[in-house]
């Protein structure tokens, strides 16, 4: 029964994703960088999804998945949600590529940039 107390715990704490940090349970565990021993590592991070207008920061999301291509409706909303419109125009690189996004980008009738 204690067993089973701690799994349904870990559960909750997990939200669906594979992994948390024991010291930071809203982070995922994701592939880093090598580092200067050429050691590819698992660290608790976050995913950070950020946009920007003639260089300048105007908007930044921070998400749980690995995968950008999970958080790219969620960071355009978020910034319609802080300006009161969405961007006429967008550009990201193809990690952002599904069918998921592209047909959101088409209902928002919003310019693609290659």
């Amino acid at each position: 029964m204690e067993r089973l107390k701690k799994y349904e715990q870990q559960e909750k704490i997990l939200e669906g994703r594979n992994s948390y940090s024991k010291t930071a349970h809203d982070a995922t565990f994701m592939r880093t960088k090598d580092d200067h021993m050429k050691n590819g590592q698992l660290k608790p991070c976050y995913n950070v999804q950020f946009s920007t207008s003639n260089q300048v920061l105007v908007n930044y999301t921070l998400g749980q998945p690995t995968a950008d291509t999970s958080l790219y409706i969620a960071h355009l909303e978020d910034y319609a949600s802080s300006y009161g419109f969405m961007p006429s125009t967008v550009l990201a690189d193809a990690g952002y590529g599904s069918e998921e996004n592209y047909t959101f980008l088409a209902e928002q009738e919003q310019e693609i940039e290659a």
